[in-house]
């Protein structure tokens, strides 16, 4: 029994270390170029602005919105730079890309709440999808 304790004690740790934020797009802050699927071309448009949740831990970000699930590894921008206040100064912010690296960004300040996820791969490998560049604000629960 005693171990159980100590057990519950290390996983609660874990849990800890999560941070969930609830985010949104600003009002006209999704924008980009949508496929026409008849004739193919590519036209400037704003998009609906979005509402997620993101789970944010010390080196990857899991958004969750209605439709899907997006899993990024992330780093603190400028981290290889020898300047220690430059260092400092970006220490908790992220810099993201898609797990399976196809040219998804997405970068976060928690200090100031705000982020940009760029959407923009298809349009290069595929030509598929929309192109989408979307700003807005996050919250912490």
């Amino acid at each position: 029994m005693k171990y159980l304790g100590f057990v519950l004690l290390v996983l609660s740790g874990y849990v800890m270390a999560e941070e969930v934020y609830y985010c949104s797009d600003n009002t006209n802050g999704a924008s980009g170029f949508h496929k026409n699927k008849e004739t193919g071309q590519y036209k400037r448009t704003n998009f609906t602005e979005q509402k997620f949740k993101m789970k944010l831990k010390d080196n990857d970000i899991t958004i969750i919105s209605d439709s899907s699930t997006w899993s990024f590894s992330c780093s603190s921008p400028f981290r290889y730079s020898s300047n220690f206040e430059l260092n400092q100064k970006y220490k908790y912010m992220k810099s993201c890309v898609h797990e399976s690296n196809i040219g998804t960004l997405f970068n976060f300040n928690p200090d100031n709440g705000r982020y940009i996820w760029f959407i923009g791969s298809g349009y290069v490998f595929q030509n598929v999808d929309d192109v989408i560049t979307r700003i807005g604000t996050c919250t912490k629960f």
